[in-house]
């Protein structure tokens, strides 16, 4: 099954598109790269954050075995 993308991934998309359409626009270039590096950061804190809860999780429940 397909993973349905957000919004903001939708928008980026559409915006990194229309940059390739459009003449080029430093300003607009700029904020486009700035919007995809935070995106992209985000991301990346997302899945540490959700390896980290599933090593507390088992972790936890290694520890609840024990008793």
């Amino acid at each position: 099954m397909a993973k349905k993308n957000e919004a903001v991934d939708d928008l980026l998309d559409a915006l990194v598109w229309m940059r390739r359409k459009a003449k080029k626009h430093e300003a607009v270039d700029d904020f486009i790269d700035a919007l995809m590096r935070m995106r992209r950061k985000v991301k990346k804190k997302a899945v540490k954050r959700k390896t980290k809860r599933k090593v507390k999780r088992e972790a936890k429940k290694k520890g609840k075995k024990r008793r």
